[in-house]
């Protein structure tokens, strides 16, 4: 994905470990720019096709991360189609099969 031109609208937030990290996690040029855009939209609370485009990446990357699937649910309830017809969030059958077929590429379902 090419960050610069799917988000060149959105200002990246970098991890903040603080003054002095205890210990420095050497993450690959594409995860720190990943996330640093991820913690922009969480800030922005945007829930858009490109959300969900870059959620796929950072769980490419990292598949344990427990907060960028919670945004992922957010963003695939957003998009859904039924999501505007109940009162209950619901995510339409072919964004659950999509998913499913993601989790499963993950190796999630076995």
């Amino acid at each position: 994905m090419d960050f610069a031109v799917v988000f060149g609208d959105i200002v990246p937030i970098p991890q903040d470990d603080g003054p002095e990290p205890v210990c420095s996690i050497a993450y690959s040029a594409e995860f720190i720019a990943a996330h640093d855009i991820l913690r922009a939209l969480l800030k922005a609370d945007e829930r858009s096709e490109r959300a969900l485009k870059l959620t796929t990446v950072c769980l490419k990357l990292n598949p344990a991360n427990y907060t960028v699937w919670h945004y992922r649910r957010r963003c695939l309830i957003a998009l859904s189609n039924n999501s505007q017809q109940h009162a209950t969030p619901s995510i339409d059958t072919e964004r659950i099969e999509m998913d499913l077929d993601f989790t499963d590429k993950l190796g999630g379902t076995k």
